[in-house]
Formats: structure tokens, C-alpha cells, sequence
């Protein structure tokens, strides 16, 4: 962080937001406030604000929408997805269910959950956020097995993943191995961290993004692409440098110097007032919390809770 006095003005404008699902992952990540206090601030998210509008909108047959995957941004799969980021408690009955839904589409033929009609192959990035969404509601592992095993069988040479591994890929993509990563290290959570498989598979991936410096070439030394330096939140299917180092942090990913570069640019997107800007991924939603461009009190904490984990390694 730049200065503690900027650290705790951004900390007191994040204290005048309503919403208890924000004040939650403050009090939690920032404050270090004692877990009987985080705990009620959780589960007040229930009562008012952005979770509150979220679960009035699920239909009767717990989905949102007429189909699991569509409309974007407002299907069943990814609005269990955003409840995740917001930090909906994990013990509602109607929510574990919707994620069981999840799991009754039929396999592709190479062995993941097929959502698609039409299409005989599964999606890799799908089956890494379904195995994330499941685990945060506690389904049992066993039930993820066949998930698991389809996103370990496709893992590429490099120790990423790409979804278009069928169509010739030879090279694993950002957006496809953050989506797995983030389910493998739910897994190995819920686990613990006895499966030896798992756990080279993890190491594979963060090498792989490791590599890359998060979002450097390994062949040409150049930015992959402009848009991992947009932060939209709530985090859709995209890769971002921050959406990386917020995972990173949240499951005790060490400091590496490549990380470095990934960090200065995070520091480096501040506004002038030592916030960060608002950003969504284009699509249909329920309502707009924060507008684009505006200061957006979630990414500032999500910049926050990142910059501070890893500033020991400035």
C-alpha cells in the first residue's frame, strides 16, 4: 500500500457502504476482526443488500433463468458464482440444491458435465467453476469425482488447461487454468492435501501462470492482452491479474518475484484518490451495483487485501 494513512482512508470509505456482504470481506480480510463478529455481518448478508437481491430473484425450481447456463449473467451457474464472491453463508438448503442441480446434466463424451444441447464436448473453464460452486456449498466430494477426473485428464504439456484442447490447442490459456485452479484448490480444501496427484496438479498451474508473470508471453516477452489489467467484479469467466492474485492470496499462494511485475501494475491502476475503478464483463444482469468507471469500493477491497498479503515481498 502506498501510505497507511491512504490504507485506512480507503478503509474508512469501505466502512460507509451498507451492503453487509462488503463489510463482511472487510471486517474479515482487513480488519481482522474477531469470527463471531465476521459471522454476523455473513450472515446479515441474507437480510438486506446485494445477496438479498440475488435470492429473491431464484425461482421456485431454484434456478433464475429458463436454462442453467443462459442468459449471461443471470443463469443459475453464474449467479451461485457471484453469491461465492460475495460471501453468501454456505448453509442454505435451497442454494446446496441449485448446485446439485448442476450436477445432473449428462457427461460429454470426454467425461465432463455438458451443458450443451448441441455440443459433444465438454467445456474445461465450465467444469473447473462447477467444481468451485459445489465445494463452497458442500456437496460431497465423491459426487465431484467425475468432474475432477475429466479436469485432471486434461491437463496440456505446459501444466495449464485450455478448452479448446480438442480443436488443436497446443498452448493452455490464463482464462481456462484460473477457472480450474481455483476448483482443484477448493478441492484440495476440502480434502486436505494427502492426494499427491492434486497437488502436482496445483503446482502445475501456478507454475504455468508463474511462468507467464501473469500476464507476459513466454514466446514473444509481450503483453498477452491489455484487458488482464480490467478488473470486472464480480468475476465472470475472464482471466485478470487481479482476479489471480486474489485467489493466490485466499489459498496462501507464496510470494514469487514473478508476481512482481503483476503487483506494480495493480499499484499502478489507482485512481488519483487511491481507489480503484468499477468494471463489468459485458452481459445481461439482475441490476448494476457499481457503474462502470466509478470508484468501486469492491475492487479497492480486492486490490487491498491483495497488496497487503503480498507486501512483504516488496
Amino acid at each position: 500500500m502506498k501510505t497507511q494513512e491512504e490504507s485506512h482512508r480507503n478503509i474508512t470509505w469501505l466502512l460507509e457502504s451498507t451492503d453487509p456482504a462488503l463489510l463482511h470481506q472487510v471486517h474479515r480480510d482487513l480488519l481482522k476482526a474477531p469470527a463471531v463478529q465476521c459471522h454476523t455481518l455473513q450472515e446479515a448478508t441474507l437480510e438486506t443488500g446485494w445477496v438479498k437481491e440475488l435470492l429473491d430473484r431464484q425461482q421456485p425450481d431454484g434456478t433464475w433463468s429458463h436454462d442453467v447456463y443462459n442468459p449471461k449473467w443471470t443463469c443459475a451457474h453464474y449467479v451461485l458464482y457471484e453469491l461465492i464472491q460475495l460471501g453468501v453463508p454456505d448453509h442454505l438448503d435451497r442454494l446446496r440444491l441449485a448446485a446439485r442441480k448442476l450436477l445432473s446434466y449428462p457427461l460429454g463424451e470426454d467425461g465432463g458435465i455438458n451443458y450443451a444441447h448441441t455440443v459433444r464436448y465438454s467445456d474445461v473453464c465450465i467444469n473447473g467453476m462447477i467444481l468451485s460452486i459445489n465445494l463452497y456449498f458442500k456437496t460431497d466430494p465423491q459426487l465431484l469425482k467425475p468432474v475432477l477426473d475429466y479436469v485432471m485428464k486434461t491437463i496440456m504439456p505446459d501444466g495449464g488447461w485450455n478448452c479448446t484442447y480438442l480443436q488443436g490447442a497446443v498452448h493452455s490459456s490464463l482464462h481456462t487454468t484460473i477457472s480450474v485452479l481455483e476448483g482443484l484448490l477448493a478441492y484440495r480444501e476440502c480434502i486436505g492435501k494427502d492426494s499427491p496427484a492434486i497437488n502436482l496438479a496445483i503446482e502445475k498451474g501456478v507454475e504455468f501462470i508463474l511462468k507467464h508473470q501473469l500476464y507476459i508471453s513466454d514466446h514473444t516477452g509481450e503483453v498477452i492482452k491489455d484487458e488482464f489489467f480490467r478488473f470486472p467484479f464480480p468475476v465472470r469467466w475472464k482471466y485478470d491479474i487481479l482476479r489471480c492474485l486474489d485467489l493466490f492470496q485466499r489459498h496462501k499462494i507464496p510470494y514469487d518475484v514473478r508476481i512482481r511485475p503483476a503487483l506494480d501494475r495493480i499499484e499502478a491502476s489507482r485512481l488519483k484518490s487511491g481507489r480503484w475503478r468499477a468494471v463489468s464483463q459485458p452481459g445481461k444482469t439482475f441490476f448494476v451495483l457499481e457503474r462502470n468507471g466509478t470508484e468501486s469500493r469492491w475492487n479497492t477491497l480486492r486490490a487491498m487485501r491483495v497488496l497487503t498479503y503480498y507486501q512483504q515481498g516488496r
